[in-house]
């Protein structure tokens, strides 16, 4: 991609390489939303991109991505918008995809680290980060990524 946008391949992505790169690719920024991706990603100030600086600001925007689905994985849990995931809303959840008979409760005290009985935002992304490691519990790791490519879809 950084080559792509290097059209001149000096090393670096200049304000008019970016503004072309971006219209190839069919996005459709106003000039000043170009100039603010710019100047984010110009760590330097020296009014151009450079390899180190493009992969940190890619790295970035992934990241933000990442987050931005696991947000809505969360939200798709949390039916009633609470901040929490309630043994009951994992339930329903699960039963919408046919999973009875899991021991939800046993499941969500392995995840509650604070033992409040729900799993809260932070819970949630620290067992999805650990790719559900530790959780002896098949049926939890089906529902979350059952779940979770629901809540892409949505989003």
């Amino acid at each position: 991609m950084f080559k792509m946008l290097d059209t001149d391949n000096s090393g670096q992505i200049t304000f008019d390489e970016l503004k072309a790169g971006l219209e190839r690719v069919g996005a459709n920024l106003k000039e000043s939303e170009i100039y603010a991706l710019m100047e984010a990603a110009d760590v330097d100030n020296s009014g151009t991109i450079d390899y180190g600086e493009f992969l940190a600001a890619t790295v970035h925007l992934n990241k933000i991505q990442r987050e931005d689905h696991l947000f809505a994985a969360f939200s798709y849990f949390d039916k009633d918008g609470s901040g929490y995931i309630t043994c009951d809303e994992l339930q329903l959840a699960c039963e919408e995809f046919g999973m009875e008979n899991i021991r939800l409760d046993e499941i969500i005290q392995e995840v509650d680290q604070d033992n409040d009985g729900r799993i809260d935002y932070n819970e949630f992304a620290e067992m999805m980060q650990k790719g559900n490691a530790g959780i002896g519990k098949k049926g939890l790791e089906n529902c979350f990524s059952i779940g979770l490519r629901e809540a892409l879809k949505l989003g």
